[in-house]
């Protein structure tokens, strides 16, 4: 019978290891952070509807910091921004923050696809011994996703 090989999910989370890798650590501060938060959301008297969306983002800027830092990544650090400009969202501020939750998607989108990237070249190449990376049109639909944020950005700046 042949030996199973680990899927592209069990090599993330290092469930066939005892070592944890880096994106264990960021999946799990992602969803520790989003459960907490909203769990305080209505301590604060926030509305939850509202208040999702800047979350999610911040979670996952979140989790991405926790994977720059254990992974010793520290170009991705740059979703400290993403992060902030997620929270301030929250804040009772009248200001239209729109254009700023734009900026924190586009990096934490663009940060998630560098990282998932990068994890797919290295499992592709521990476990079937290839070079090839992500398929080009999985990068093609992600760049296309980052143009029509950008540009809805862009929109919203201008009216």
């Amino acid at each position: 019978m042949p030996a199973r090989r680990t899927s592209f999910a069990q090599y993330l989370f290092g469930s066939v290891s005892l070592e944890r890798p880096p994106f264990f650590y960021a999946y799990s501060g992602m969803w520790l952070h989003l459960l907490l938060s909203l769990v305080l959301v209505p301590l604060f008297a926030l509305p939850l509807f509202d208040s999702l969306s800047a979350l999610m983002i911040a979670s996952l800027s979140l989790g991405i910091i926790i994977y720059s830092l254990v992974a010793r990544e520290y170009g991705l650090l740059i979703n400290i921004l993403s992060y902030g400009l997620s929270m301030a969202q929250l804040t009772p501020l009248k200001a239209d923050h729109a254009p700023l939750m734009m900026v924190a998607i586009l990096v934490a989108l663009a940060s998630c696809y560098l990282i998932l990237s990068q994890q797919y070249r290295r499992y592709i190449k521990e476990v079937y011994g290839d070079e090839h990376g992500i398929p080009l049109w999985i990068a093609g639909l992600t760049l296309l996703l980052v143009i029509m944020h950008f540009l809805y950005g862009l929109n919203l700046v201008n009216s």
